[in-house]
Order: C-alpha cells, then structure tokens, then sequence
C-alpha cells in the first residue's frame, strides 16, 4: 500500500527491484535512509550493492539498510534478459 512519507527520509521503507542497484541508486538508497533492499539478480557489472562495489555497507557512511540479495535471483535476470533480448 502506498502511503505518502511527506519528507525526504524513507525510513521504514523497503525497496523491491529484480537487478542490484548501480552506484547512483545505491547513494540514493544510502542517503534516503531507507530500511531495506531487497534484490533478485546481482549486476556483476555494475553492481553496488556487493558485486562490484559495497556502497550501502561502507562503514564510513552513516546510514547502512539492510539488504537481502538473490531473491529468485533466476527468475529476475530471466526476465530482465528476455525483455532487453526483445528490445
């Protein structure tokens, strides 16, 4: 359900994709102070989240959500290949 925050903090939130998020959502999700990621396919190629880089885990940061990575990890990177396949 979607219910309006009303600030910029997403505290309490947890975001739902099928590939690990690049460097720049990665900073986004760090800095939005987000709660949880939850991912399917990991991006050895960009990925920021643990394949690549580690940027929501540096220590350095002050905000670190948690993640939970490979969730139907098959499925998600079949979809995305069939869908840019099609393209």
């Amino acid at each position: 359900m979607y219910k309006r925050q009303g600030q910029w903090r997403l505290a309490g939130c947890t975001l739902v994709v099928t590939l690990e998020p690049c460097t720049m959502c990665a900073g986004a999700i760090q800095q939005s102070r987000l709660d949880r990621l939850v991912y399917g396919a990991r991006d050895e190629k960009a990925g920021a989240v643990g394949s690549l880089w580690d940027l929501v885990r540096d220590r350095r940061l002050n905000h670190r959500p948690e993640v939970i990575g490979g969730v139907l990890a098959e499925e998600c990177s079949r979809q995305l290949t069939d869908f840019f396949r099609g393209r």
